[in-house]
């Protein structure tokens, strides 16, 4: 199956799957809230270590005045990275989420079409592998339909007996 489907259509769904994506916003987040309190300790306590003695509510202004724009860029960018790294998740949690619904199905004995993934989505390898695993329990399932089948035939074209054996 080649990597570029130009059939499937991108996706309208911000959160495929919020319980993992959420996680990584909440994540990224995070990581964002204690870089920025790291860089900014770094900063007072260099600027108290280097500078001349001042009380610390001197320094904290003045960190406000110097830094204070630096601090307000990020916080913009921080929704454009964190939207950006949805996107970006959506392109292995939906292909999980799709691989995982089919997976259902075909634990339920249904009829699973191929799979088939987004040209942008990462391991499309999957999807490959997937419709090899579902060929293989269909050809198992049929076998077993066949033999149920002659099982089935041999069981009633067995002539009845007149009695019972002890």
């Amino acid at each position: 199956m080649s990597r570029k489907s130009p059939y499937l259509p991108t996706r309208r769904q911000l959160f495929v799957d919020p319980e993992v994506q959420g996680a990584l916003v909440a994540r990224a987040i995070i990581y964002w809230v204690v870089c920025t309190l790291s860089i900014a300790l770094l900063l007072l306590c260099w600027r108290v270590l280097t500078g001349p003695a001042r009380p610390l509510s001197f320094h904290l202004e003045n960190m406000w005045f110097f830094y204070g724009p630096a601090l307000i860029a990020s916080l913009i960018v921080l929704p454009v990275a964190v939207t950006d790294m949805i996107r970006v998740s959506n392109r292995f949690a939906g292909p999980l989420k799709r691989l995982r619904q089919a997976m259902r199905a075909l634990a339920k004995g249904q009829s699973v079409p191929p799979m088939e993934f987004r040209k942008d989505d990462f391991w499309y390898e999957f999807a490959e592998e997937f419709n090899a695993l579902v060929r293989h329990v269909e050809e198992l399932r049929q076998c077993e339909r066949e033999q149920q089948e002659y099982e089935e035939s041999a069981d009633s074209s067995l002539p009845a007996a007149a009695g019972s054996h002890a």
